[in-house]
């Protein structure tokens, strides 16, 4: 189980949550999918519904707190 740090609702399981993707202006299929340091934007959808730009670390899979 993931938990997902949200500054509404505190950390909740990942499944609660949708991600988008990578913060870019670049289109999808253009996205860098560098290993390390990322910022995504995610949809708290079974909770405060809100939108959240987190950044991930995609070597170790971990929030930046």
């Amino acid at each position: 189980m993931r938990l997902v740090p949200c500054p509404n609702c505190g950390p909740r399981e990942q499944a609660e949550f949708v991600c988008l993707g990578e913060t870019t202006l670049r289109e999808i299929y253009l996205r860098e999918n560098a290993k390390g340091p990322v910022t995504e934007l995610w949809w708290h959808k079974h909770g405060c519904r809100h939108w959240l730009k987190l950044a991930r670390n995609t070597a170790t899979n971990e929030f930046a707190s």
